[in-house]
């Protein structure tokens, strides 16, 4: 195959009043340009247009492989460019602007295809709406009832429903000339990409690109044997086992795993932008014998388990399921919708400014969810081989333009960021044969050198607004443990203080919002019952009964119960979390935007210091998740049943007292204590629960509690037009009457008629595809009243988001009665 001259791009990432910066990627090297103007612009030739520029930046692009050259160019504002206002912006390369290189109109037929673009690529949109005018962004708004940003996480090429992200391009759209109305700011809050869970039709593709790109077939370290990464040698559906057995890994959807620094790029290529996409592989292409000389390669062995190839592609999982080519060409299905939504989802990351951040799926399931983990994984070397090839890909194609400045030299010093640049272009120019000193760089700069290491890059960041200041976390890379085990990490590690300074502002900003790829709050439901005891389970039937033993294929991976349930989350570890809180505590506005979890929702934390009536701080959170992640036919039909299950994760506000010492609290003797209730009475500095305790339980008026926090879901009570129906549970018998079977029976039947429908409860928490809106209005002289609204699929079969869900809620700190020790 032969790459097209535009690989993705342009992309528009960091803007600030003083700069504009655009992230290309190209097959050839070249100088690249960017030209800022005021206001909607017609292209009238290459960096050209009818308003007077406002901003100018040049670039020469950086050679990463052979035919992959990205520049991340900044325009320099010559004077501050205006909060609230809309610019924008034309991009020229090697003297072709976007007008010239064919960006500007609607790919409608083959014919208007760029010659190099392949006709199984997706038709292109034209960047800027309408033919000839150049992509625009609005700055952030001058005030926060004006600040609009949207956000969302965890895209899957091979999930099901529409993707999500797509919906952003239809924001922008209905609003192009509106810089309110507009979004300002798009925040990408993890899994941008699927590196382990990917469609067999797509890998072949992945590889190809990734290899062409560079230039050359990367080799891998197996069993003591580099082996050359290709699609023959490493094919689609085989990799499970190899990333199980050489790379340690635990993620158990790794068939098809990305390994390469090629193929993390060219995933991000496909993702992004329609332009390097061809043909997708069928069946025949995936279902073919191993590969001559792969034995001890660890390849899965299908041949093992269904006694042939043919036997293989006609096997089910179970009487009447699919048979495995089937199962293939729904998954195709799949990523063919998703293919399709890419011009749209290029055309919105080019008309406003977009900020990233990676969790674990940019590198594989469970990244360094223990110390176990990360010390088996960084000690084998197809493992560490593997982590280093996927930050490499992030640092590439997301973190650079999340924070241009970091990676460019600091006078006469270069910046570790910068360093991480150099040693990628090394990486590039050494070919097949990367030299130890290359690799020995890389992994010293990205924390890979042992166990224990801390990257001397950092991949957090914060962005400024006119009155709002973003922090964008890295949960990911600065983790740290409690002991050698399998015990959940801090997600922070030590760095708290360099990624959440301790508040209040004192420059001028009066709204925090922090991104964090984990949700910060969470239903107590779902974190304290729900994850732990599915766990438990988990270990129990899996582990006890030695199910894993019983795969001829070795598919599956010995995991235990907390990474199959991702037991990653800010509470597991209660002290982190505690911290963490009391941290955001010490700013009057906080807004936390998360991903990860599959469901988007909305919550609200109050959060007292000691001795104050009137809380502190006001901590709010909005999680977005998934873009493309749907749950499975049978889990759509258990949400649909369990309406009232949602009123039980509303619940009551939950409420927590906390010391800096041991909790001041003193139980009558005798008193039944729970055994993790007592646990935390022990612990110094410690937080416990207000409700619940024994009659006759005090605390001592001479230590009151340092803190103290009530948490609260919000929920959508508007009538809205919109939704398809009312989450109402009137149907469900009051009681079970006289006749108890009758009534149990009732209640079954209510329950059977809801799994039945396509509908979905979506007042509290919205478990489908979608985006989060984000928009403020003035709340009184100081205040502003912030909604989420939460885009979901507005129909069975609908590739459209429709406003379904909308949690509201004021900023202001609140006047109430804080939480109080209470008795049973």
């Amino acid at each position: 195959m032969s790459l097209p001259f535009l690989l993705a791009g342009p992309i528009l990432r960091r803007v600030e009043p003083g700069f504009v910066s655009v992230w290309v990627a190209l097959s050839r090297a070249c100088q690249v340009s960017v030209t800022v103007f005021p206001g909607p612009q017609t292209s009238t030739g290459p960096g050209t247009a009818a308003g007077v520029a406002v901003a100018n930046g040049t670039a020469q692009t950086r050679p990463f492989g052979a035919h992959l050259h990205v520049a991340l160019v900044t325009a320099k504002a010559t004077t501050a460019l205006a909060p609230g206002s809309l610019y924008s912006y034309d991009l020229v390369c090697d003297g072709k602007g976007l007008k010239e290189l064919g960006l500007l109109k609607d790919v409608s037929s083959d014919a208007d295809r760029p010659a190099d673009v392949s006709t199984s690529a997706p038709k292109h949109l034209a960047i800027g709406y309408e033919l000839d005018r150049l992509p625009m962004f609005a700055m952030a708004a001058p005030t926060l009832a004006d600040l609009r940003l949207v956000h969302t996480s965890c895209r899957k090429s091979n999930g099901s429903g529409p993707d999500a992200l797509a919906w952003v391009d239809d924001e922008i759209s209905d609003n192009q000339l509106d810089p309110v109305a507009r979004p300002q700011q798009l925040f990408l809050t993890g899994d941008q990409i699927y590196a382990d869970d990917l469609g067999a039709c797509l890998l072949p593709l992945v590889s190809r690109v990734g290899i062409e790109a560079l230039g050359f077939t990367e080799k891998l370290p197996v069993s003591g044997v580099d082996v050359e990464a290709s699609e023959t040698n490493l094919p689609a559906l085989r990799r499970q086992r190899l990333t199980r057995e050489i790379a340690r890994f635990t993620s158990t959807e790794a068939d098809n795993h990305l390994l390469t620094f090629g193929e993390y790029v060219a995933m991000y290529l496909l993702a992004f932008a329609p332009h390097a996409w061809s043909m997708l592989a069928e069946a025949d292409d995936v279902f073919r014998a191993k590969p001559a000389g792969s034995d001890g390669w660890h390849l899965t062995d299908w041949e093992a388990a269904h006694g042939g190839v043919a036997q293989w592609r006609s096997a089910r999982e179970a009487k009447g399921d699919p048979t495995n080519e089937e199962r293939f060409a729904a998954e195709r299905s799949r990523v063919e919708q998703w293919r399709d939504a890419v011009p749209k989802v290029a055309r919105a990351l080019a008309n406003v400014p977009t900020y990233m951040i990676c969790d674990d799926h940019e590198i594989t399931d469970d990244w360094y969810i223990s110390a176990r983990w990360r010390s088996r994984v960084l000690t084998a070397p197809l493992g560490r081989t593997v982590i280093r090839n996927g930050l490499m890909a992030y640092t590439l194609c997301q973190s650079w333009g999340n924070d241009p400045q970091a990676y460019e030299l600091q006078g006469q010093t270069s910046p570790p960021e910068r360093d991480l640049l150099d040693a990628l272009e090394r990486y590039a120019a050494d070919g097949a044969q990367t030299s130890t000193t290359t690799r020995d760089k890389l992994d010293d700069l990205l924390g890979l050198t042992s166990p224990t290491a801390s990257p001397k890059v950092r991949f957090h960041y914060s962005v400024p607004g006119p009155l709002h200041l973003v922090r964008v976390l890295d949960t990911r890379t600065r983790r740290t443990y409690d002991g050698t085990g399998d015990g959940p990490p801090k997600l922070l590690g030590g760095t708290l203080d360099t990624q959440l300074p301790a508040g209040p502002f004192h420059d001028g900003h009066t709204l925090l919002v922090v991104v964090s790829a984990a949700p910060v709050l969470f239903p107590r439901f779902l974190d304290v019952l729900v994850q732990p005891v599915a766990a438990e389970v988990f270990d129990f039937a899996h582990h006890v009964s030695g199910k894993e033993k019983a795969d001829p294929a070795k598919r599956g991976a010995t995991i235990l119960g907390a990474q199959e349930y991702d037991l990653e989350s800010w509470h597991c570890v209660e002290s982190a979390h505690e911290t963490f809180l009391r941290r955001c505590g010490t700013y009057p506005r906080v807004v936390i935007l998360s991903g990860d979890v599959h469901f988007a929702s909305s919550m609200v934390l109050d959060f007292w210091a000691a001795g104050d009536d009137v809380a502190d701080s006001r901590i709010i959170q909005f999680t977005s998740s998934a873009a493309r992640n749907d749950p499975g036919r049978m889990k759509r039909a258990v949400i649909r049943s369990l309406r009232s299950g949602q009123a039980l994760l509303m619940g009551v506000p939950y409420e927590r007292l906390g010391w800096d010492s041991e909790p001041a609290i003193t139980v009558p003797p005798g008193a039944h204590l729970r055994p993790g209730r007592r646990a935390r009475l022990k612990r110094s500095p410690g937080a416990v629960p207000a409700a619940g305790w024994p009659a006759g339980t005090v605390v001592d008026p001479a230590k009151p509690p340092a803190y103290r926090w009530r948490l609260a879901s919000l929920r959508d009570e508007s009538a809205n037009p919109l939704r398809p129906f009312e989450d109402t549970t009137a149907g469900l018998l009051p009681s079970l009457g006289a006749d108890p079977i009758q009534g149990y029976a009732g209640v079954l039947g209510y329950h059977a008629t809801l799994a039945a429908k396509t509908i979905d409860p979506l007042r509290l928490m919205v478990f489908r595809n979608n985006i989060g809106v984000i928009s403020f209005a003035a709340d009184g002289p100081d205040e502003v009243v912030v909604t989420h609204e939460i885009l979901s699929p507005d129909g069975a079969t609908s590739s459209d988001g429709g406003r379904f869900t909308t949690h509201t809620v004021s900023t202001a700190r609140q006047a109430l009665v804080p939480p109080q020790l209470r008795t049973v």
